[in-house]
C-alpha cells in the first residue's frame, strides 16, 4: 500500500512579461526557501506572456543551476501577451501538486516563507480554509504592502495595513482569519481553485484577486493569513512604465465585479455609494490620461469593452449563483 505524503507540495506559478531583470533574485530566493522545505514536492512554472527581453534565456540558465530532488521546473512561453489571470490559470491547469501558488516575478521570498507555510497547512483543521496568505513588505522591509485585503461594499478593496512601518519585534506569531488576499504571493488548494472558476481571464489584469476572493467568501470558504511568512516586494515591476493601464484596468474591472458578484438587493441598496465609487475610478482614470491626449479614445476603449462583455459578465453571474446552491446543498 503507497503511504500519502502527509506533507503539503507547492506548484508555484510565475507569470512573466518583461521581467529579466527581477527573475534571478525571485527565483534564487524561492530556491533558498524550498531548501528549508524538504519534505515537501515542489514545481515552478514561469508562464512567459511572450516577452520582448531575454526573459526566458535567463530562466533556463538559472533552472539549469537547480539541483534539489524535490524541485521541478518548466517553461511555458505563449506567443503574446494574454495577461496576469489567463497565465496563472495555464499554470495551475498544467501544475501537478494539491497547492497552487501564484507568484509574481518581482518578489524575494523570506528562506523560511514555505516552512512557515507548510506547518500551517500542515496543522489546519477546518476544510473551509482553502487559502493562506502572509505577510508582503516593501523591498526594504520597511512598510507593510499587505497582510490581506479588507473589503467594502462600495466596490473597493484595500491593503491590510498598507504603507504603515513594519517593526518585526511586534510582528503577530498568531494565525487569524481575514476577507481575501492580494494574488502578489498567495496559496490556494488546487481543488477548490478549480472548482470556483479560476481567475476571470476577462479582467487581463488587477482585481482578479478581488474578484476570486469576494466568490471564495460567497461560497463560505475562508482565508488564513500566517504573519511570520514573509515576503519583499518591489510592486508594479511590469506595469510602472505602461501609463494609464492600470486605471483603464481597475475602472473596468471593478465594475465586472459588481455585475457577477452582488446579489440585487446588495447593489440597489448600496447604488449610491456603488455610483459615487465608479465616478471616482473614472475620475483617477482622467487624471492618469490627460497630459497624453489618447482621454476620449481610452475612455471609449474602457466602457465600450465593458458594454461589449456585459452579456458574458451576467452568464458568469448565473453560473456563480447555480455554484452557490450546488455548494450550499
Amino acid at each position: 500500500m503507497i503511504k500519502k505524503n502527509k506533507y503539503p507540495n507547492f506548484s508555484i506559478i510565475i507569470p512573466n512579461y518583461n521581467g529579466a531583470k527581477f527573475l534571478p533574485k525571485c527565483l534564487n530566493s524561492i530556491k533558498k526557501a524550498i531548501q528549508k522545505c524538504s519534505n515537501s514536492k515542489f514545481e515552478i512554472i514561469i508562464i512567459d506572456n511572450g516577452s520582448s527581453d531575454n526573459s526566458i534565456v535567463i530562466t533556463q540558465k538559472i533552472f539549469k543551476n537547480f539541483k534539489e530532488k524535490n524541485l521541478k521546473s518548466k517553461i511555458i512561453n505563449l506567443k503574446s501577451n494574454t495577461g496576469f489571470a489567463n497565465a496563472v490559470n495555464i499554470g495551475i491547469n498544467q501544475s501537478q501538486y494539491n497547492f497552487v501558488i501564484p507568484c509574481n516575478n518581482d518578489l524575494i521570498l523570506d528562506p523560511n516563507w514555505f516552512k512557515t507555510i507548510s506547518q500551517s497547512i500542515q496543522k489546519n483543521q477546518n476544510p473551509k480554509i482553502v487559502t493562506f496568505f502572509g505577510t508582503i513588505l516593501t523591498k526594504d522591509g520597511a512598510k507593510y504592502e499587505s497582510t490581506g485585503l479588507e473589503f467594502f461594499i462600495q466596490g473597493k478593496a484595500k491593503n491590510i495595513l498598507n504603507g504603515q512601518s513594519f517593526n518585526k519585534n511586534l510582528l503577530s506569531k498568531t494565525n487569524k482569519l481575514v476577507w481575501g488576499t492580494s494574488a502578489a504571493l498567495v496559496v490556494y488548494k488546487k481543488n477548490i481553485i478549480q472548482q470556483i472558476g479560476l481567475f476571470d481571464d476577462d479582467f487581463f489584469a488587477y482585481e482578479e484577486d478581488v474578484d476570486l476572493a469576494l466568490r471564495f467568501h460567497n461560497l463560505g470558504f475562508k482565508t488564513l493569513y500566517i504573519p511570520t511568512a514573509i515576503c519583499y516586494h518591489l510592486g508594479g515591476g511590469t506595469s510602472n512604465s505602461m501609463g494609464n493601464f492600470r486605471q483603464r484596468m481597475d475602472t473596468k474591472n471593478w465594475i465586472y465585479i459588481i455585475i457577477k458578484n452582488y446579489s440585487a438587493k446588495e447593489f440597489w441598496f448600496n447604488f449610491p455609494i456603488i455610483i459615487i465609487e465608479r465616478l471616482r475610478n473614472l475620475s483617477y482614470l482622467i487624471k492618469s490620461t490627460q497630459k497624453k491626449y489618447l482621454l476620449p479614445i481610452d475612455l471609449i476603449k474602457t466602457y465600450g469593452e465593458v458594454l461589449i462583455k456585459f452579456p458574458k459578465m451576467i452568464k458568469k453571474r448565473h453560473q456563480i449563483k447555480k455554484l452557490i446552491k450546488s455548494i450550499n446543498l
